[in-house]
């Protein structure tokens, strides 16, 4: 038998939906304010188009863990080529840029193909607006957007104690696969770095003060002798960091990795052929 809703309860639901429409408004309104700063210090006064088409971002509404979580970015077909760049913003986070990722010239070949795919996890510190801008070797920039509820991503401490996080540090993992499916030309990598990625706002618990800074800062891929994509990194990026992304060659290529982070180390890999 259905129980009847009392009039306090209906009372009490109506207090939390008008409660997270309000909340999402402020949330909103904080975005516009944020983006309106983050997008005249990054562009200046350069349009921007949304035309749902150039590049694509697809994210959780809800983020379950937001220490981690998962984007994946679609630049169109007929973008590629003409592609210099697409910086990933998170608006509400203390350092706003997540990442920037440079194309080489091995990125770009091969666009008749088809689309590319990035994958990355990052943290999100307060629900925010997440935003992907492709910048084209015109100048012309395309945006797109979701917003991402969640909160804490950038001062959560890691389940890890610090001789854990620690372990290992700078061990990299590439693995290459043909994608069968887009034909053999397509390939699609997969780079993880062990890497406690401190963001400087967490508790060191044996401690009690605050860890200071260390992140994976800047990654080089080389397929060959020719430059693949160059990843600008700060600390919206999550522990050991994980990039998926794809790129069209006929003839394999052995890729070389180094990376570097804020203390000045650096680790390198190359796959095997």
């Amino acid at each position: 038998m259905r129980r009847k809703r009392t009039r306090h309860g209906q009372v009490w639901l109506r207090w939390i939906a008008a409660a997270a429409l309000a909340l999402s408004a402020q949330s909103a309104q904080a975005d516009d304010e944020a983006w309106t700063q983050i997008k005249a210090s990054l562009f200046e006064e350069r349009p921007i188009a949304s035309d749902g088409q150039s590049v694509k971002l697809f994210a959780p509404k809800r983020a379950e863990d937001a220490a981690l979580v998962p984007l994946t970015i679609y630049i169109a077909a007929d973008r590629v080529a003409r592609a210099k760049q697409l910086t990933l913003v998170v608006d509400q986070n203390p350092a706003p840029v997540a990442a920037v990722f440079i194309f080489g010239e091995a990125y770009r070949s091969g666009g008749e193909i088809g689309d590319r795919t990035i994958e990355v996890r990052v943290r999100l510190e307060s629900m925010s607006r997440v935003r992907a801008i492709l910048e084209s070797d015109d100048g012309a920039l395309y945006e797109a957007s979701q917003f991402v509820s969640g909160a804490g991503g950038c001062t959560s401490t890691s389940l890890k104690d610090m001789d854990e996080a620690l372990a290992g540090i700078g061990k990299i993992k590439l693995k290459i696969a043909r994608e069968p499916t887009r034909g053999q030309a397509w390939n699609e990598v997969q780079l993880m770095i062990r890497h406690p990625n401190f963001s400087g706002m967490q508790i060191d618990t044996r401690t009690n003060t605050y860890t200071p800074v260390r992140v994976v800062d800047r990654i080089d891929v080389d397929a060959g002798a020719m430059r693949l994509l160059t990843i600008e990194s700060g600390i919206a990026i999550s522990e050991d960091p994980n990039f998926r992304f794809t790129f069209a060659r006929n003839d394999p290529v052995p890729l070389t990795v180094v990376a570097r982070d804020t203390d000045g180390k650096l680790f390198r890999a190359q796959s095997e052929q």
